[in-house]
């Protein structure tokens, strides 16, 4: 699976390449997770945190990015590489928008619980616009900390001409 050299648009790829820094140790601390390890041991060897935390990437793209520089020699198994891709999608995805997301969005996206979910969408329909993180520690009944772990994933924008 990942010996194929897929196209990858070069701003990705020499922007991932220019990130050849070791990891800083000053620098912000990879969340926990599964694959962690893996990406820690396979992708620390050319690229800087800063390089992957300021990229956001879907699953595929961050397929993309993967099977690239294992065309370029990253070494790991295939089973590495399908954790790296699961760490990297889970931990700096697309930005979800708690004001227009809908539960399963919220609850796949964000790894809550669909009741965690629920009580967000249930509380920005009465209580309106979630404004920021102070307004979303206001839901009640939901698991603050496991949302503390995907803060830099959520947005509070509302959409355009939205009424709440």
């Amino acid at each position: 699976m990942y010996h194929q050299r897929l196209f990858v648009p070069v701003g990705v790829t020499f922007g991932l390449i220019l990130g050849g820094a070791a990891w800083a140790q000053t620098g912000p601390e990879l969340p926990e997770g599964k694959g962690k390890a893996q990406f820690t041991q396979i992708c620390s060897h050319c690229h800087g945190l800063e390089m992957v935390t300021k990229h956001r990437n879907t699953s595929d793209g961050w397929s993309a990015v993967v099977d690239d520089m294992v065309s370029r020699g990253a070494q790991g198994t295939d089973d590495d590489f399908d954790l790296v891709v699961a760490y990297l999608s889970a931990h700096f995805g697309p930005k979800i928008n708690v004001n227009k997301a809908n539960e399963s969005e919220l609850s796949t996206a964000l790894g809550i619980t669909s009741a965690d979910a629920d009580a967000i969408v249930h509380y920005r329909e009465t209580a309106g616009e979630i404004k920021d993180w102070s307004d979303l520690e206001k839901v009640p009944h939901i698991d603050i900390k496991k949302l503390e772990n995907q803060k830099d994933r959520i947005e509070f924008s509302a959409s355009a001409g939205q009424s709440k």
